[in-house]
Formats: C-alpha cells, structure tokens, sequence
C-alpha cells in the first residue's frame, strides 16, 4: 500500500509542482512571444494597383527620399500605400535646410497633385516612425507639359572617378545605363521635359553631345571652337545656348536645325541658366545678371532684376541685393558644375 495515498501534504505539493510548471511554461510562451516575431515578414511584393511601380521596404526609423527637379508650374502627380502609417513631406532645402511645401502625418496611402512655384530640386519623402519594417508602394507621373503626366521614376545622372562616364542610377543605387565618352567629361544637363541629356565633353570636334532619353540614343554632336562648362536649354527644349568662361560670347544652337548663332556679352559669364519665362535666358558675370533671349538670339537687358516667390507672391528683385545681402539663393548664385559633383544631376526617366 503506498505511504502517500490520502496524504494531504503530498497531493498538496503536487499541485504546486503543477502551478510551477504551468507558470514556467506561461513565461516561457511570453519570452518567445516578445523576443520571436510571429507575424509574417513583409514581402518586396507590391501592394495591389502598384504592379509595375516602385515598392521599397524602409527599416525602421528610416526614410525613403525621391527628388526631381521641377520648373514653375509643373506638376508631379503622385500616389502611395504603406503597410502601416508614416509621416510623408514635400521639401526642397535652402543651404542645407528643408523648407516643407506639403506635409502629413500617420497617413497608410495618399494621391495627390503638386505643382512646383519655382525653379527647385523637389523631395518627396516618407518617414517610418516605427522600429518595425515598413512597405512602401509608389508611383509618380512626372508633367512635361501641363495636363500631360507621363509615370516615371526618379534618378540621378551621375559621372564616374574617371569623367568619361555617366551613370544612371536609382534610389537604390542601381544602375539604369549608362553612357561612355572618348573624352573627358565637362558637365551635362536635362532638357526641362527630361527627354533630351546634353554633354559638354573637353574634345571640341563633338564638343557637345546631345543623347535621347529613356534610351540614351545619340541624336546628334556639334563641334565647339572652345571646350565650354555652362550649357543651359530652352523652356521647350528646342534651342540650347552653351558658354565657357574665357570668351566673351554665348552660343546659341538650334537643335532642330543644327544653326549656331552667336550673341557679344559685355564680360565673360559665370553662371548661365534657363529663365522662367518661355525663350528667357539668364547669364550671370562679376558684375550683373543678364537677361537674354534664345530666338532670336538677343541680349536684352544688363543689370537685370530677377523673379523670386516670396509665399504667394512674385516680385522682381536686385539679385545682388537679395542674394548677397539677405542671403536669399538663386540657382544664378550656386555652382553650375551640380552635374560633376559626387551626387549627380537630379533627373526623370520616363517608363515607356
């Protein structure tokens, strides 16, 4: 006959035994439900409508950042969806700074339109305020002209170590082409519609190159009496007007046509870029801006004042004044080789 049977105390010890297992087990089960994820891992898979768009997955506390240049009154329209909600901004910066045009927060999806008030480089960016893995999916429809969006994706257009080679390449830092020159690289810039490339190379015989994008097919070279680092196109991107610093003179080139026109400056320029009015073109030397005009190729204004947004409104200013003075940018006022610089030219492939 067992010792233990109808003892109180044993079958009260038991029963803790059982407590205590059942207990360890419990904390156990908490232990490998804080430390072991047992949700299912996000996929690269995009959500459904965004089949052939852009899906990345952002770390947590990360941000995933897009930037495109836009010119006064182009649109961008864009949409996205999240796995769960983040903060999204529209910015662009000034010396470094982010000045926000559009922000919202714990937002899972959105669609919108934003139209650009001034020459800039836009950023769309999405900010993960979790520590956990977010998916993002998002397409944009960049405005060649108004009315008219085309989906594309943003990329930079950057040079290599060696200046014979320009790279296209995603947020990602894939890369999308690229182009090979026989000679050193000078600088290059996109057409306002971002469908042409133009090249300044240092061989002056094809001195300037002029490529087809998406698909990167030369479409025609012209010779240069002088190797030259500014280049800038029309709003239409039908003329491009090219200078270098040691000559005081501008060229202008219709790309239709092939026809080179000269037009006399008073100084050598420093810095040349395309105005906000249709055939505007602005060139900067020591000591004033210029006011120029494509077609016909004419000089129409020294000393001239320059449109800067102030909130709403436009207002023609001294660009020495607000510039240096105030301190307020003007692409007029910052270097001109963006191009050459370790990130590249913002720019929009277009998805054919």
């Amino acid at each position: 006959m067992n010792g233990n049977a109808g003892n109180p105390k044993a079958s009260s010890r038991k029963a803790q035994i059982g407590w205590a297992a059942i207990l360890l087990v419990g904390v156990l089960l908490i232990v490998v439900l804080r430390y072991i994820d047992l949700e299912p891992e996000l996929s690269g898979d995009p959500f459904p409508g965004f089949e052939d768009q852009q899906t990345v997955l952002v770390q947590g506390l990360g941000i995933h950042e897009q930037c495109l240049e836009l010119r006064p009154k182009q649109g961008l329209d864009y949409r996205y969806q999240t796995s769960h909600p983040l903060s999204f901004d529209i910015h662009y910066h000034i010396d470094g700074q982010p000045l926000s045009q559009f922000s919202e927060t714990s937002s899972t999806s959105g669609s919108q339109h934003f139209e650009a008030q001034e020459s800039r480089t836009y950023c769309l960016m999405w900010v993960n305020p979790r520590e956990d893995l977010l998916k993002l999916s998002y397409e944009l429809k960049f405005e060649v002209v108004p009315g008219k969006p085309q989906t594309g994706i943003p990329v930079r257009f950057v040079s290599d170590s060696g200046k014979r080679r320009i790279r296209i390449i995603d947020t990602a830092q894939n890369e999308l082409g690229s182009l090979e020159m026989k000679s050193d690289i000078l600088n290059f810039e996109l057409s306002p519609d971002q469908q042409k490339l133009a090249v300044l190379v240092s061989g002056v015989r094809e001195g300037l190159q002029l490529f087809e994008l998406p698909g990167l097919e030369k479409k025609n070279s012209f010779s240069l009496e002088k190797a030259a680092r500014m280049l800038a196109f029309s709003e239409d991107g039908s003329f491009l007007a090219v200078a270098d610093e040691h000559r005081e003179e501008l060229l202008i080139i219709d790309l239709s046509s092939g026809k080179k026109e000269k037009i006399e400056l008073p100084a050598t320029l420093l810095a040349l870029e395309t105005g906000d009015q249709a055939n505007e073109l602005l060139g900067r030397n020591e000591l004033e801006v210029l006011k120029l005009q494509f077609t016909p190729p004419l000089l129409l204004e020294r000393d001239a004042r320059i449109e800067l947004a102030f909130g709403d409104q436009k207002m023609m200013v001294d660009p020495d004044e607000v510039c240096f003075a105030h301190g307020i940018p003007h692409p007029l006022f910052t270097p001109k080789a963006v191009a050459m610089s370790p990130e590249g030219l913002p720019g929009f492939l277009a998805i054919p």
